[in-house]
């Protein structure tokens, strides 16, 4: 396994096998996303990698997810063959699987990964997992993937809020409740949906992200409710 270091913003150092963020490419868009989940910035090398880490943010049966993880490297038939995956995720039951992000036409075109696929899956089985492909029909399938874009975008306006007193005033609801009725007793102002929208998106309320998120949207309290 090949392993380098990236040093972040903040001044701390996170390893990866490969660091995509360090080089781009004239058709890549690489850059940092900050992960609620993660606690942590993670490099992606593409528009398409922001979202699928966007999207294991807010996935409820996620328990922790990690980039670049490790690369696998195996010889066949004389060669030296190399797989890098580009997400390893931890599922609430305790199942970890390694992920590739991938548009559906470019897996069309080489559905085995130029021949690597049955050793790559292998190399996962040996490590108690399994490979899963994750494509761009369902990483940007509606409204899911707009609905976890809005979340994240809610995660600064709790930051200038009174969270304790918020978070009172929201556990006195009964649940389940709605988002129209949550953001009335925090005071009924448009600032107001977006405060609980941000609870959920710190995991203290959950929602159905597979529908719209309006005033009718059924809130259940989230794995971090206080």
């Amino acid at each position: 396994m090949t392993d380098k270091s990236a040093r972040l913003h903040s001044g701390a150092t996170v390893r990866f096998a490969r660091n995509p963020a360090r080089r781009p490419g004239q058709r890549s868009c690489t850059g940092w996303y900050q992960s609620i989940k993660a606690s942590d910035a993670l490099p992606y090398e593409s528009l398409l990698e922001r979202d699928a880490l966007l999207l294991l943010d807010f996935d409820p049966d996620v328990a922790q997810f990690g980039v670049q993880p490790e690369t696998f490297v195996w010889t066949e038939a004389g060669r030296q063959r190399r797989y890098t995956p580009d997400i390893r995720l931890e599922t609430v039951g305790g199942e970890v699987i390694y992920r590739q992000v991938k548009l559906a036409t470019r897996l069309a075109a080489d559905p085995t990964l130029g021949g690597r696929l049955p050793a790559i899956e292998a190399e996962c089985a040996a490590r108690g997992s399994r490979h899963e492909m994750w494509l761009d029909t369902d990483i940007r399938r509606q409204p899911r993937l707009s609905n976890a874009r809005r979340l994240r975008a809610t995660v600064a306006v709790l930051a200038a809020e009174n969270l304790h007193a918020i978070q009172t005033i929201i556990t006195r609801l009964p649940f389940p409740s709605n988002l129209g009725a949550a953001a009335e007793a925090l005071g009924g102002r448009p600032v107001h949906v977006n405060i609980v929208l941000g609870l959920v998106a710190v995991g203290e309320l959950a929602v159905d992200l597979d529908r719209p998120l309006d005033d009718d949207t059924v809130l259940m309290r989230g794995r971090n409710a206080k």
